[in-house]
């Protein structure tokens, strides 16, 4: 068996089961994560280790408040390689955390459809 990569129960613990209020974080973060993980995208294309580095601080944030410790532990990944200007490691980085991003997003989404 995998491990999970949301933990739902942990997420509901850190909430005090206030299942409105999750619903409420993980809608926001399956709306903006697509947009700051594309950003970071773009940065690396454009070998901006600064923004680069912003940004995977940015999403380490949002994984944080879902309490995704694997993906937060990814993009400190990035956020360290990109601001010592290592952008090749980031950008293999950013290939893993992008497959995990799916499969959390795929998590996520059925723990909201259970309703």
């Amino acid at each position: 068996m995998t491990q999970s990569i949301f933990d739902s129960s942990a997420f509901l613990k850190s909430l005090a089961d206030d299942r409105e209020l999750a619903i409420e974080l993980l809608s926001a973060f399956l709306e903006d994560s697509p947009v700051r993980h594309e950003s970071l995208g773009r940065a690396l294309d454009a070998d901006d280790a600064g923004g680069a580095s912003k940004l995977a601080h940015s999403l380490k944030g949002m994984c944080g408040v879902i309490r995704s410790e694997g993906l937060v532990a990814l993009a400190l990944s990035m956020e360290h390689s990109a601001k010592n200007g290592k952008l090749d490691e980031t950008r293999a980085q950013y290939a893993g955390f992008t497959k995990t991003l799916a499969a959390a997003r795929e998590e996520i989404e059925r723990f909201m459809e259970q309703g």
